[in-house]
């Protein structure tokens, strides 16, 4: 046997031992190659040795292809990851705050409408304390008018007493409170004198109301039969007393209702500062809530909008983990695999290298 030159049966038994497919596909080759150009010659095993050589080399070249396209998808898959859960974060929070602010939009609402309310009740409070102040003044006005009215018909009729029981008393000038000019009893005034007069009192009702009916025919009693001075003064004290007391009330009534004008009427006038305060508040605070809510709503309009963006960028995210999966899974999950199945066929092709490099048959 000659060192290194080719035998098939030889070739054939190493391809069997180290359990070689590669090593068997070369070597089957060989066979067939060398048979046809050298049949019945002994050939040596230096091209297969080679061929041996290129075909380690080709099998670690792949498992390095296979370990980069490894450690490229599990960055890959690391940085999607990343990235997912960042956008989900990211969507999440978007969630809340549009949540955090449609909540706060809706109370700014409800605010603005409660105060909007309480302007419509003042409003309404104030026309109806208008009204009631206005006819308050009105009632006070006509019975001021009434009560004047009575002062001076009571004043006219006391200087009608006044000029038949001291005719000698009266003289040509004005009364007080409503004046009224007399003269020395005419004969048209002696004729008045002996109609019958009747005086009926109107009385005062509280600080608000005066009675406005004053009727009187007054005519002095008959003089006495017998002869003798007919006393006047003493019949004319009674009444004549009687009118001032009315007078004197009519104008204490006028003093009352016209303290209580002007107090009703200092009320009033603190009710609407206090009103026209109050609302200006609620008007300024309905301005600052609408300006607040217009924000809010800006604001909800932009994280709608950043929201829409966030899925969009969280459905790229995930389509590129499905490309991922389709490039990357079968490499991932078969790397150990492939990588011991190369390390072994290159250790059988080491070692039938090394037979074939010291091999010698005859």
């Amino acid at each position: 046997m000659t060192q290194g030159v080719y035998e098939p049966a030889l070739l054939a038994e190493i391809a069997r031992d180290f359990h070689s497919p590669q090593l068997k596909v070369i070597l089957y080759a060989m066979n067939s190659k060398l048979k046809l150009k050298n049949k019945g010659k002994a050939q040596k095993f230096d091209e297969i040795i080679k061929m041996v050589d290129e075909m380690i080399s080709i099998l670690g070249k792949e498992q390095a292809n296979d370990e980069k396209q490894k450690s490229w998808c599990e960055d890959e898959f690391e940085k999607a990851a990343s990235d997912e859960a960042a956008t989900t974060n990211k969507i999440q929070s978007l969630e809340a705050s549009i949540e955090e602010t449609t909540d706060e939009i809706q109370s700014l609402g409800d605010e603005i409408a409660t105060l909007g309310s309480e302007i419509k009740a003042l409003d309404k409070a104030v026309a109806e304390a208008t009204e009631q102040r206005k006819q308050e003044h009105s009632e006070y006005l006509s019975a001021m008018t009434l009560a004047e009215a009575a002062i001076q018909l009571i004043g006219k009729a006391k200087s009608r007493l006044q000029k038949f029981y001291n005719p000698s008393l009266i003289q040509k000038e004005p009364e007080e409170d409503g004046a009224v000019l007399f003269q020395e009893p005419s004969d048209q005034d002696s004729q008045d004198s002996q109609d019958s007069m009747s005086f009926v009192q109107v009385s005062a009702h509280n600080s608000d109301e005066f009675a406005s009916a004053f009727e009187f025919n007054v005519a002095p009693p008959p003089p006495p039969e017998t002869p003798g001075a007919y006393k006047k003064n003493e019949k004319s004290g009674g009444v004549m007393g009687l009118m001032d007391m009315l007078i004197r009330d009519l104008e204490n009534g006028n003093k009352d209702a016209e303290y209580e004008e002007k107090t009703a009427q200092g009320d009033y006038a603190k009710l609407m500062e206090e009103s026209q305060g109050i609302r200006s508040q609620n008007m300024k605070s309905i301005t600052d809530k609408s300006v607040a809510k217009a924000n809010l709503e800006q604001r909800l309009q932009t994280y709608n909008d950043d929201l829409a963006l966030g899925n969009d960028e969280l459905m790229e995210v995930k389509q590129m983990i499905s490309n991922l999966h389709a490039s990357c899974d079968f490499i991932v999950q078969n790397f150990d695999m492939r990588k011991e199945a190369r390390t072994n066929e290159i250790d059988s092709l080491k070692n039938a290298k090394a037979v074939l490099s010291g091999a010698d048959f005859r």
